[in-house]
């Protein structure tokens, strides 16, 4: 019966978070309401405040899931024997598609994970589902650590072929690498997909230089 009821809790707040992006998405968080939410989710207001103190953590759970699917995909092809390099390029060149295609909900997430929102004061939000709400740094560090999970096994994979150098911190490089995705991303002006793959070449060129074995070379994703 516990079991059970774990199991409603789980799908009634998974229907939640994927009601709210589909609203987020069309319309934006500022202007979504908690009524739209819960409308769009067939629950109470009382049950969105259960389930979610902010829209920003409805945003985050959601996203976090996407991402958890990117990895097992990425993991199922790791396995199955695909180079490294194309699960890299699958992975960024999916990414960026999100990030343009949700370019209006980028700022949230970034703020999150980069520890740009409110952290000081003892202001509280008129609404538990206001806009910006403020975040306990374990929020937005769930949604880290999701998206470095999603780098770090195709990074190990290239450790393990021999293109990273085998004292390379594959977990601090992993953080750096989703930090310069969503700094790119954060800055804004790319048109297409195209232009944030160009723009993140650029910074992932540097970022590892002298993580790569000696002949070893990364590409960004293919045109």
């Amino acid at each position: 019966m516990k079991v059970d009821r774990q199991e409603q809790d789980e799908a009634r707040r998974d229907r939640i978070a994927r009601a709210a992006f589909e609203l987020f998405a069309r319309s934006g968080l500022e202007a979504t309401s908690a009524q739209d939410i819960a409308r769009a989710a067939f629950v109470s207001r009382t049950n969105l405040y259960r389930y979610f103190p902010s829209k920003v953590h409805m945003l985050l759970a959601h996203f976090d899931k996407a991402v958890q699917a990117s990895r097992d995909d990425a993991l199922e092809r790791l396995h199955a024997g695909a180079n490294p390099q194309q699960v890299w390029d699958k992975v960024m060149a999916r990414m960026a598609d999100l990030g343009v295609r949700y370019r209006h909900l980028v700022g949230a997430v970034g703020q999150a994970v980069l520890g740009a929102g409110p952290q000081s004061g003892d202001e509280q939000p008129k609404s538990p589902l206001s806009f910006p709400a403020r975040l306990a740094p374990v929020d937005g560090l769930k949604t880290a650590l999701t998206l470095g999970a999603l780098v770090e096994p195709v990074l190990l994979a290239m450790q393990a072929q021999g293109r990273l150098r085998p004292d390379v911190n594959v977990a601090t490089l992993s953080a750096l690498l989703v930090d310069a995705c969503l700094l790119a991303l954060l800055h804004g002006g790319h048109r297409d997909q195209r232009e944030v793959m160009r723009d993140w070449q650029d910074r992932f060129s540097l970022l590892m230089y002298g993580a790569l074995a000696p002949g070893a070379v990364i590409e960004g994703a293919r045109d």
